[in-house]
């Protein structure tokens, strides 16, 4: 019983850390919708964007804690879409270091909530 559990946290993690991913999609088809006038980009947008939340939902029903999921969906997120954006040259205001300090520290936030043990404390309840 304690394999299978440890195989639905592994294939837990690893639908957020795809999750991260997808919203590269999402996020950066946005750019190409064109306001949602271009129905391909609309569509290909939307796809992402369901798959990304689909990838962060499931996890939660195998037990990873909702707040814990969302950050490092989000940190992924966040940090993919931004490199992506600079290397498709979607963002046109350059890139500093202070900007990849932020994100430096976005990836190793991430990391830590990944590696931080989460400890359940039992209330008994008088």
């Amino acid at each position: 019983m304690d394999t299978d559990w440890m195989k639905s946290m592994k294939f837990a993690w690893l639908l957020i850390i795809l999750g991260g991913f997808l919203q590269i999609g999402w996020s950066i088809g946005l750019a190409y919708t064109e306001n949602f006038t271009n129905l391909m980009w609309d569509v290909i947008t939307i796809v992402f964007l369901f798959l990304s939340m689909v990838c962060l939902e499931y996890p939660m029903r195998l037990g990873v804690p909702f707040t814990t999921s969302y950050a490092v969906w989000i940190g992924i997120g966040v940090f993919l879409t931004v490199v992506f954006s600079y290397a498709l040259g979607l963002d046109t205001k350059g890139f500093s270091w202070g900007m990849g300090l932020c994100l430096a520290l976005i990836i190793a936030g991430v990391i830590g909530l990944k590696m931080t043990p989460v400890e359940y404390i039992d209330e008994k309840k008088e």
